[in-house]
């Protein structure tokens, strides 16, 4: 722009930028002031959504608090860059235009999930679907053997068995609900795997603590039972499993048959935290338009990278990039990072349809994310999540987990989309070599 940026002043700006006169991309040009632009968007974020920042401002964070809730020997708090996006998402916990928010130090990734989305945006926008919600915890049982690790899970399956586990389950937590139960044995080591629902929380600890403390319950009254069963006792005595007769015992709190923060094929099949939809239909004009490609190339290049490229990897994920935006959502929302690894096993599906627009899609089986507890109780995570509108204190039934999962897939997909999009039109290495480096 030409214009004389000194004439304007904060509140002119914001109003240039409700009515559209001025585009946010073009703001730090237009202002050549890099502090002014970026007080000018959060000043428009907040008059728009009608919400007020302060921890992102200041950087200010209750260190006392953190010390004792979060981190171990703490010098101080660490900064990374924060962006944000806006997505036109139809889910089924939230619907309208949103703001997601990005913390990166990867340049051109905030502006590529933008492109995306501007392209989502400009039909009807992102579709998402939960298609399930569980966190998983294995415990290990040392048993005398094969037999009596089926005698066990005859029990765990029972009605009886499950009833008094559910028992113990709730004991010991106020918002996890158990829903069942999954059990495998390698012969003398039995694996219970507990599957439950965790409201808002992500859940990893508190389905911990409660498969922790049921399994030591479980293992109480079958030892009692184990004494009393004198045909049990002769029937060892008969084996060669004779030597092996000391009392059942917890041999680990966490048996990785969950699996947790480790890539496995059992949460692409089963799931693990919430697993979930993400789909657009993109007209073609816009294809053009936008992202400067086709949809014929585009699903030719999902299916020769990300299926037959992967394939010959021996990759369990089957997508472009969606490592780069989760790792930015989780850091900005507060998330245990560690998660990306079950996250990142993710699948895109890109198609043409009959009237030759472009679909696409991704399924995130393992997407384990929370918006209460953990490090979303910090200043800024907590900040962000309630401009999102998905803070979840006090959301026991865990509504508001699935609107950032919403919120989450969405972004993946529009990353998923502009990556593939570079490819096939051969821009991918122009917009790395356009940022700043050194």
């Amino acid at each position: 722009m030409t214009m004389d940026s000194k004439k304007y002043g904060d509140d002119e700006v914001i109003n240039k930028l409700m009515n559209g006169e001025l585009s946010l991309s073009g703001l730090s040009m237009f202002l050549e002031d890099e502090s002014q632009s970026s007080r000018i968007r959060r000043l428009y974020l907040e008059k728009k959504y009608g919400i007020k920042f302060q921890y992102i401002v200041s950087g200010n964070m209750d260190n006392e608090d953190a010390g004792k809730r979060n981190i171990e020997n703490m010098i101080g708090a660490t900064q990374r860059p924060l962006g944000f996006v806006e997505a036109k998402i139809n889910g089924e916990h939230l619907s309208g235009i949103k703001p997601i928010f990005l913390s990166t130090t990867e340049g051109r990734l905030v502006a590529g999930v933008a492109r995306g989305l501007k392209a989502i945006n400009s039909g009807a926008g992102a579709t998402t679907t939960i298609i399930d919600d569980k966190m998983t915890r294995s415990i290990i049982i040392e048993t005398s053997g094969a037999r009596e690790s089926k005698r066990i899970m005859s029990f765990v399956k029972s009605n009886e068995g499950f009833k008094f586990i559910k028992a113990e389950f709730s004991n010991h937590t106020k918002h996890g609900e158990l829903l069942g139960i999954d059990c495998y044995t390698t012969g003398r080591n039995l694996f219970i795997v507990y599957k439950a629902k965790t409201g808002a929380a992500m859940g990893m600890n508190m389905v911990t603590i409660a498969s922790n403390n049921t399994t030591a319950k479980l293992v109480d009254r079958l030892n009692e039972e184990r004494k009393k069963q004198n045909a049990f006792e002769k029937e060892l005595e008969r084996s060669s499993l004779s030597s092996t007769k000391k009392l059942l015992h917890v041999l680990s709190e966490s048996g990785n048959l969950c699996i947790d923060k480790k890539p496995a094929m059992k949460n692409v099949l089963v799931g693990r935290g919430v697993s979930i939809i993400a789909e657009a239909v993109i007209p073609k004009e816009v294809v053009k338009a936008t992202l400067k490609t086709d949809p014929e190339s585009m699903a030719k290049i999902n299916y020769v990278k990300n299926y037959v490229g992967s394939g010959l990897a021996g990759s369990l994920a089957h997508n472009a990039q969606v490592a780069n935006v989760l790792n930015a959502a989780f850091d900005a929302y507060g998330q245990d990072v560690a998660q990306i690894v079950d996250g990142v096993n993710a699948f895109d599906d890109v198609a043409v349809t009959e009237a030759g627009d472009l679909y696409v899609s991704i399924y995130i089986p393992a997407l384990e994310v929370g918006t209460y507890g953990g490090g979303t109780i910090r200043e800024t995570p907590k900040e962000l999540l309630f401009a999102s509108g998905v803070y979840g204190e006090g959301d026991n039934e865990g509504k508001t987990k699935y609107m950032l999962a919403e919120l989450i897939a969405t972004v993946c997909l529009a990353g998923e989309l502009n990556l593939l999009a570079a490819e096939s039109s051969g821009q991918l290495t122009k917009a790395h070599a356009s940022i700043k480096r050194g």
